[in-house]
C-alpha cells in the first residue's frame, strides 16, 4: 500500500497549481500510455500483468541448477543490470544472515582492481556460479570483468565445467554476448528489446538474482502487478504518481534544482540508489532536470542535517518512509535515568514516526519542500509496487518536460572516449 501526501510542500505546489496544470498533467499521462511514441522503451508497462510462466520456469530451473552446484553466484552487470537486483536483495533479505545459505555478490559495476581482485580471492573458498548481465555484451565495465572471472572458472573448474557455471542474460538473438553465449552453448535467459535497462529489474535481470538469493520474486511481481491495477482506475486528478511528477515539475520551475530520496529504513537505502539512476538517466537531459541525490535519516541528519536546514534553498525532500510487515517490536528499557527519562519504554517504531514527523515540520518551515510517500506491506510485494510506482512517475515527469524519458544520448560521450584511448 502506498500513499502520497503533499501537505509539506504544499506552499509551494497548490491545489491552484494542480488545476490549472491537469491539461498537461492529462497529456503527459496520455503519452505515456500513448503506444505510438517511444514505444521501444515502454514494454515495462504491461509486464507485471503478462504470462511469464515459461520464463518463470527458467528462473526457477536456472536457480535450482546453480544452488546445487555453488554455494556463492557472483551477478555482474551496471546501472540497470545491478542496481535493482541488490535493492531488492536489499529489501527482502535480513540485514544479518551469518553463514549459510547461497551468496550473491555483485561485481563490474566499477573497475576497482582491488575490489575485483580480493574478490577472487575470496571465491577461491567457494564454490561458485557467474551470471552475467548485458543486454549488447560490449559495455566496458562489466565486460572487462566478465571475461575476467569466466577466465577464473574456466582455469578452476576446466572450460567445460565452467561453461555449465555461467548464465547469460542478454539480448535473445544478436549483440556479443549473446554470440559468444551460443557458441559456449551458456545456459541464457532474455532481455526484452522494448525495456531498458533502468526499467528493467522485474524482467530476467532482477528476477534470476532475487531466486537466487531464496526471494520469492513472484510476491515481487504480484505486487507491481497489483500497483500497475491500482494506479489504472485513478483519474489524473487524483493519480498518486502523476501528482507526484507534477509536484516534482511545479518545485524544479520554482528553482528547487535538486531532490532527495529520503529513507529512515537501512533496507531501502539501496532502492534509493535504484531511484537515482531511473530518474538520474530518465530526465536529465536537454539541459533540464533535477538533480536526484539520497539521504539516510536519521544518520545524514548529523551529517547533512545543518546544509539542508539552513543552506541555500535548492532542495526538494521526498520522503520514503517505509513500515514492513515482519517489522519487528523493539523498545527502549524502562529505568532511564532522569535526563533520558523521555525515552522510557518508548517502541523503536514510535522513535521512527516521531523522527519523520519532526524533521519534515522542521525543514518544511525553514523553506524545504517535502513530500512524503508513504509504504507498508511485506518486503517483496511492496518491491514491486514502489518499482511500478516510481517508474511511472518517472516517466510521466519526463513527458512533462518535454524530454524522451526512455533514452540516455548523453552517457555515450564518455563511453566512447574511454573507447577511443583504450584502441589507441
Amino acid at each position: 500500500m502506498i500513499e502520497l501526501s503533499l501537505e509539506k510542500a504544499r506552499k509551494w505546489f497548490t491545489e491552484e497549481h494542480e488545476q490549472r496544470l491537469a491539461p498537461l498533467a492529462e497529456f503527459a499521462l496520455g503519452e505515456l500510455n500513448n503506444q505510438d511514441r517511444d514505444a521501444f522503451g515502454k514494454g515495462w508497462i504491461g509486464w507485471p500483468a503478462a504470462d511469464h510462466s515459461a520464463l518463470y520456469r527458467d528462473v526457477d530451473a536456472i536457480a535450482a541448477d546453480f544452488r546445487a552446484k555453488s554455494n556463492a553466484t557472483v551477478v555482474i552487470g551496471i546501472g540497470g543490470s545491478y542496481l535493482g537486483a541488490q535493492s531488492a536483495l536489499s529489501m527482502a533479505k535480513p540485514a544479518f544472515t551469518g553463514e549459510g545459505g547461497h551468496e550473491v555478490i555483485f561485481a563490474g559495476q566499477q573497475l576497482s582492481p582491488t575490489y575485483h581482485a580480493h574478490l577472487l580471492q575470496y571465491l577461491d573458498k567457494r564454490e561458485v556460479t557467474l551470471v552475467v548481465v548485458s543486454k549488447s555484451g560490449t559495455t566496458l565495465e562489466p565486460s572487462a570483468v566478465f571475461h575476467t572471472f569466466r577466465e577464473y572458472l574456466e582455469k578452476r573448474y576446466g572450460a567445460e565445467e565452467a561453461n555449465r557455471r555461467i548464465c547469460a542474460i542478454t539480448d535473445a538473438e544478436k549483440g556479443s554476448l549473446r554470440q559468444f553465449a551460443d557458441e559456449r552453448k551458456y545456459v541464457t535467459l532474455p532481455i526484452p528489446d522494448d525495456i531498458g535497462g533502468r526499467y528493467s529489474v522485474l524482467t530476467a535481470v532482477g528476477l534470476l538474482p532475487m531466486a537466487l538469493a531464496g526471494i520469492d520474486y513472484k510476491r515481487v511481481m504480484q505486487g507491481a502487478a497489483r500497483m500497475r491495477e491500482e494506479l489504472s482506475k485513478f483519474k489524473v486528478a487524483d493519480h498518486p504518481a502523476v501528482k507526484y511528477a507534477l509536484a516534482r515539475h511545479v518545485l524544479y520551475q520554482q528553482g528547487f534544482v535538486a531532490e532527495a530520496l529520503v529513507t529512515y529504513e537501512p533496507r531501502v537505502a539501496d532502492f534509493a540508489g535504484w531511484w537515482q539512476q531511473l530518474f538520474g538517466e530518465s530526465q536529465g537531459k536537454d539541459g533540464t532536470g533535477l538533480f536526484p541525490t539520497m539521504l539516510r535519516y536519521t544518520t545524514d541528519l548529523h551529517s547533512m542535517g545543518q546544509y539542508v536546514q539552513d543552506a541555500r534553498k535548492i532542495l526538494v525532500e521526498t520522503v520514503l518512509d517505509v513500515h514492513f510487515s515482519d517489522e519487528p517490536e523493539l523498545a527502549v528499557p524502562h529505568g532511564l535515568d532522569e535526563k533520558n527519562a523521555y525515552l522510557d519504554g518508548v517502541s523503536f517504531s514510535r522513535l521512527q514516526e516521531v523522527a519523520v514527523e519532526s524533521v519534515m515540520v522542521a525543514h518544511s518551515e525553514a523553506g524545504v519542500p517535502n513530500i512524503l510517500i508513504r509504504a507498508k506491506g511485506d518486503p517483496e510485494s511492496l518491491y514491486g509496487e514502489l518499482v511500478y510506482f516510481f517508474e511511472v512517475a518517472c516517466a510521466v515527469g519526463g513527458y512533462l518536460m518535454g524530454t524522451n524519458p526512455f533514452d540516455q544520448p548523453g552517457v555515450e560521450a564518455y563511453k566512447n572516449e574511454m573507447r577511443s584511448r583504450l584502441k589507441a
